[in-house]
Order: C-alpha cells, then sequence, then structure tokens
C-alpha cells in the first residue's frame, strides 16, 4: 500500500494509556460509592469520547451531577499517575515513527481526547513536537463513530487522497468512524478484541505498531 499520510487514534494506539484511565475511574467510583464500575462497563465508552460517556453514565447512575463529580475526579487521578511514569508509549511507536519520518511520511493525532490532555501526555512521554497536527474533542461536534474528526485531520494534511492515508485506530467506534470517512484503516486491538465487523472492515488487524511499519513498508 502507497501511504502518504497517517492519521493515529491516540488512547490505546500510541499510548498504553486505558489502564491508566480506568485505574483512575474506578478510584473515583470508590471514593463517591458507585457500584459495578468494572473493566466490562468501562470498555463500552472506548473510543466514544467524553460527553456521550458521561451522558450514558448519568442514566445507568441516576445522577448527572454525581458523574461530573465522577469524571472531575477522575482526572485528578490521572495526572499523579502519569506524574509516577506510568503512561507507556505502545510498542513499536518509536519504530514506526522513525521509519515515517525517514520516507517523509507526515503523521498527525486525531483523539476524542481534549487538547490540554493531550498535550501534556505527549510533554511527560517526551514526544511533543513528534505529529504534524492535533485535532482533538475540541475540534469536533460529533464524537466517533461520526467521521468529522478523521475526515478533519486529513484536510489538515491537504487532502491528500484518501485511497493513500490511513488510519490506526483499537477501538469499534474508531474503525467505524475511518469507515465513514472513507479512509482505509487498521486496527491494532488494545483492551477490546476484534468482531467480525473489524475483520471486514479494516485493511488488517495487526498485533503491534511494528507490524503495522512492516504492513506499510511491502
Amino acid at each position: 500500500m502507497k501511504v502518504k499520510l497517517v492519521i493515529f487514534d491516540m488512547d490505546g494506539v500510541v499510548f498504553d494509556s486505558e489502564k491508566v484511565y480506568f485505574e483512575a475511574n474506578k478510584m473515583a467510583a470508590d471514593q463517591l460509592g458507585m457500584k459495578n464500575y468494572t473493566l466490562e462497563y468501562y470498555q463500552q465508552f472506548i473510543g466514544a469520547g467524553t460527553e456521550p460517556m458521561l451522558a450514558q453514565m448519568a442514566k445507568d447512575y441516576g445522577s448527572r451531577e454525581l458523574v461530573d463529580r465522577f469524571y472531575a475526579m477522575s482526572m485528578e487521578n490521572v495526572y499523579p499517575i502519569v506524574e509516577a511514569g506510568k503512561l507507556a508509549l505502545k510498542p513499536g511507536f518509536k519504530e514506526l515513527t522513525a521509519y515515517l519520518d525517514e520516507q517523509n511520511i507526515p503523521y498527525v493525532i486525531a483523539s476524542s481526547n481534549f487538547r490540554k490532555d493531550i498535550e501534556y501526555y505527549l510533554e511527560e512521554t517526551g514526544i511533543s513536537g513528534k505529529f504534524a497536527h492535533i485535532v482533538s474533542a475540541d475540534d469536533v461536534t460529533h464524537a466517533k463513530p461520526s467521521p468529522e474528526i478523521f475526515n478533519k485531520a486529513w484536510q489538515k494534511m491537504g487532502n491528500v487522497a484518501k485511497e493513500e492515508s490511513l488510519v490506526i485506530e483499537d477501538s469499534i467506534n474508531g474503525v467505524k468512524a475511518a469507515n465513514n470517512a472513507d479512509i482505509p484503516v487498521i486496527m491494532v486491538p488494545d483492551i477490546i478484541q476484534p468482531t467480525e465487523y473489524e475483520k471486514e472492515h479494516t485493511l488488517a488487524i495487526l498485533p503491534n505498531l511494528v507490524a503495522v511499519k512492516e504492513f506499510i513498508a511491502k
């Protein structure tokens, strides 16, 4: 495949961050007495954006005020976890980006996270300035699986032919968003394992970013 642009999702693709978020969320849920906040419950929100998560949780727990407190406490919990060095780059990120740099293939982040948090994570892990652009939740109206975030990332890079662009995702919502944007997508599973949908709607399902590098280089 000839690739002229790579669009990275962030959480679960660039960073092994879902474990960090779940740890922070579970701490907040326990502090607030929110029962049944399990990894399985958390998984349904991966890749879906913050507001849809909070809206569904408000229904499930019967209080938007409680859920807003939960979210604020969770975010306060995240920063000490990150500062403790627990936010790791995903295997193969450095190898893949070194190859993209060598081949002069630009790459951007399109993340459902907020820009201030994205920039903080990039700074804390020493990779600020690696990406040509950052497109975040602040830049879009609709969360994934809407194609908006990937279309904005693609447009920022000068409308490279979509068939020569590549999205790297780890969630079903992300795969659907790439499909809806008509941009080819590779899935590198993180916490959630692929279903038949992802198997049928991706270029490939690969174990890590080194394998993505090898796929692009073929």
